[in-house]
């Protein structure tokens, strides 16, 4: 069900790019133009990177209401091997799944991308993409404890995902946002993620091109601070837990 979904997703957004595709050559000149392979490449990385976003908070959720958060933090850094085990396979998982949606779409639906792109650019900023995003998902899933969110959707990482959808790019090209609101799009890592990955696989470019490394350096620094912030905050928050009522006690 999950690979139909990845599927059936992405190929909602590639008939829509087919209808849209005449009207948006302007707007993307910095990416040849075309628009099919923006769009697909845009949804496929992102899909994933939006799963891990809200995965740790997730996974939380789950032991909690399972009656098991209780019985893995009574190991050390049980709840750091239940996140980060959940986090390894998803990752794996989703990357098997995305090979296979990417590979439809170049070889079977001749979406176009650059034949002879950088693989291994490609990858490092998917990487950062992902690490990201994980940091961010940490930074939400501390509000599990400190802010007793339980269930559903917490703020955190609902904003990040409203607004890295409004505001990346990965939908419509950055040009068409109003310029008095186009300010918000610089303080998403996910536009750099996005410009990046689509520069280098559309275009072909690789480090020697200066927007390349502009997203390459500012990824980077995201990558630390959000990291740094959510395993600090995450910690903080399973300490707050246990000096109250537990890990697996409702508030």
């Amino acid at each position: 069900l999950s690979i139909i979904k990845s599927f059936v997703g992405v190929g909602m957004w590639f008939f829509i790019s087919v209808f849209l595709q005449e009207y948006s050559t302007d707007a993307l000149s910095e990416y040849g133009g075309n628009f099919i392979a923006y769009m697909v490449i845009g949804v496929i990385f992102f899909q994933n990177a939006a799963g891990v976003l809200t995965l740790p908070f997730k996974s939380l959720s789950t032991a909690f209401w399972d009656k098991r958060l209780e019985v893995y933090n009574s190991s050390d850094n049980g709840i750091w091997a239940y996140v980060l085990g959940r986090f390894i396979w998803y990752f794996i998982y989703n990357i098997v799944i995305q090979s296979s949606v990417l590979f439809v779409a170049v070889f079977v639906v001749k979406v176009g991308i650059n034949t002879n792109f950088s693989i291994l650019i490609a990858i490092i900023f998917y990487i950062l993409f992902i690490a990201i995003s994980f940091g961010i998902g940490l930074i939400g899933a501390s509000t599990f404890f400190t802010l007793e969110v339980k269930q559903g959707r917490e703020p955190i990482t609902w904003a990040m995902d409203i607004l890295a959808r409004i505001f990346s790019g990965v939908y419509y090209p950055l040009t068409i946002i109003p310029q008095s609101i186009r300010f918000v799009s610089l303080l998403l890592p996910h536009t750099y993620a996005l410009q990046g990955i689509r520069l280098v696989m559309i275009n072909g470019y690789g480090l020697n091109n200066l927007k390349v490394r502009e997203s390459l350096i500012i990824l980077i620094v995201f990558t630390v601070v959000s990291l740094v912030s959510g395993i600090r905050l995450f910690n903080k928050s399973l300490r707050h837990a246990e000096k109250r009522n537990g890990v697996g006690m409702v508030v």
